[in-house]
């Protein structure tokens, strides 16, 4: 398989399809001696001279850790050079035969569409695509219902494989569309649809191409537009061209898409408190990156959460991570709070400190984990606050003053402040466009800064200190950002103070304000 489709195939199936790994393993080659030099072998445009500067690697440090990768770019490299189908079929099967788990039926997913995504697919005999494509999807199928492979797997693993299995008739519906039978193609994705598939990105960008064939426009516009508000290809600029069709031009199809990146898959009701609730504000914290698949149902589960129960039920706190891969928003304040509660996978999420839920998925289940995160955010609601705190925050030039209470102060608990950024736009892999509640800074009060009752974020400091720590990480993984977000929106701040047990780390109560 290609290195991008490898990427997307190891957190697909990691944690049972629904966590990306940490950066910790990463960050051991990143500090291994050759790991620059594969850095930067992998930025060499010409295939030939890539693999020859990997060979030079793996020679030259043969008992790397990395390794691997650099096998599976040497692979990745290979395939992209084939002028027909066969040699890639034979580079295929070493990721094939290693696959396990339920990786085993993936794999031949995501080797199909190593077929049909390669740069010289009009090349290529268009009956010898849909055989082969044919052949890897019945063999996953095949795979998916044989009953020892089945009773190998875990429940969640199997109850994963159920949803994803039919997956399969997708790049078999593209693999007809290549060679001209759109209306078997759409049959295909119609049988993905009967049988329980979750529509993605991928999903309705093979509609929007199967639906342009067919000229039903109409249809194709609103696949086309769903694939568009993650970004996918040239989804985007094919909504435009038939929305401009459609309306004699293109003037406000901007906006549409802009209010169609806002939406939620999903209804999040407003939360009306019970008689029971004491006056407790929760605090959900989510670590994510915007490189990573799977979190794009988590941050969509949180901005369901930020729609449903106002800040004086909740304070929410998100902060970035480059897990799997570099994210321009993650800072010095994002890392050390990933230190303290030991998280090495994305997406990871905390309720009042204690209760720990991981996993996310596609826009499909978004719905879910917010039913999820829900249910963790009612259970502690309605307890009664261990401490009672007060907050205030003004914008003064460029500083946050900060203004706090607090009935209670003793040596079990650590009193933190946090500055966000209600949103940032930036364009992400995972498809989240407008990134809510994002942590600009991470204050743990000293006892004087306690007593004192006020705190001053100064925010040129904490923006000098978030580009110090992406600075240092391009350094570390010889990357540079084409975009940097560590510049702070004045107009769009919040602080949430709380008090956390410093043992068990529950959160005791939190308070959140605007910044005036």
């Amino acid at each position: 398989m290609t290195k991008r489709n490898i990427r997307i195939l190891t957190c697909a199936v990691v944690a049972l399809g629904l966590v990306c790994l940490s950066a910790a393993a990463a960050q051991m080659k990143e500090r291994a001696p050759g790991y620059g030099e594969f850095v930067n072998a992998m930025k060499i445009e010409d295939f030939n001279a890539r693999i020859r500067e990997l060979e030079r690697i793996k020679a030259a440090y043969p008992q790397a850790k990395f390794l691997a990768l650099v096998d599976n770019a040497l692979n990745g490299a290979r395939i992209a050079m084939a002028s027909s189908v066969e040699p890639i079929l034979e580079l295929q099967k070493t990721g094939i035969q290693s696959a396990v788990g339920i990786g085993r039926v993936l794999v031949y997913y995501y080797s199909s569409m190593d077929i049909l995504d390669h740069s010289n697919l009009a090349k290529f005999d268009k009956s010898r695509v849909t055989r082969a494509v044919l052949d890897y999807c019945e063999e996953g199928l095949r795979v998916a219902r044989d009953p020892e492979f089945l009773k190998a797997l875990l429940p969640a693993a199997a109850k994963v494989l159920k949803t994803h299995v039919v997956d399969l008739y997708i790049p078999e519906s593209l693999a007809y569309l290549n060679e001209g039978q759109a209306q078997k193609a759409l049959d295909l994705l119609d049988r993905f649809k009967q049988e329980g598939g979750l529509a993605d990105k991928v999903t309705y960008y093979a509609l929007g191409r199967v639906y342009a064939r067919l000229d039903r426009n109409n249809e194709a516009f609103d696949a086309y537009f769903e694939a568009a508000r993650e970004n996918y290809r040239d989804s985007v600029e094919s909504a435009r061209t038939l929305y401009g069709k459609q309306h004699g031009g293109v003037q406000g199809f901007d906006a549409l898409l802009e209010a169609k990146e806002r939406e939620l898959p999903f209804r999040a009701l407003s939360y009306k408190p019970t008689e029971k609730w004491m006056g407790k504000t929760a605090l959900a914290e989510l670590f994510t990156g915007s490189e990573c698949p799977p979190c794009l149902a988590a941050d969509l589960g949180f901005d369901g959460l930020i729609e449903a129960y106002g800040p004086k039920y909740l304070a929410v706190l998100e902060y970035h991570l480059p897990i799997p891969r570099p994210d321009p928003m993650m800072n010095h304040a994002t890392r050390l709070r990933a230190q303290y509660y030991g998280v090495n996978s994305t997406p990871t999420a905390f309720f009042d400190g204690a209760k720990k839920n991981s996993g996310g998925g596609g826009r499909a289940v978004a719905e879910g984990k917010y039913r999820q995160y829900s249910e963790e955010v009612n259970a502690f609601a309605s307890d009664a606050p261990a401490v009672k705190l007060g907050v205030k925050a003004a914008l003064k030039g460029d500083s946050v003053i900060i203004e706090f209470s607090t009935d209670k102060a003793g040596p079990g608990a650590d009193f933190n402040l946090a500055l966000v950024q209600i949103e940032e736009k930036f364009r992400g892999g995972n498809g989240i466009v407008f990134h809510k509640m994002v942590v600009r800074e991470f204050i743990t009060l000293d006892e004087a800064a306690l007593q004192a009752g006020s705190f001053a974020i100064s925010l040129p400091g904490s923006e000098a200190a978030a580009a110090e720590r992406v600075s240092k990480y391009e350094q570390e993984a010889s990357f540079t950002f084409p975009e940097k977000h560590s510049r702070i929106d004045r107009s769009k701040l919040r602080v949430v103070f709380f008090a956390q047990e410093k043992t068990s780390k529950e959160v005791l109560n939190a308070a959140v304000s605007d910044v005036k």
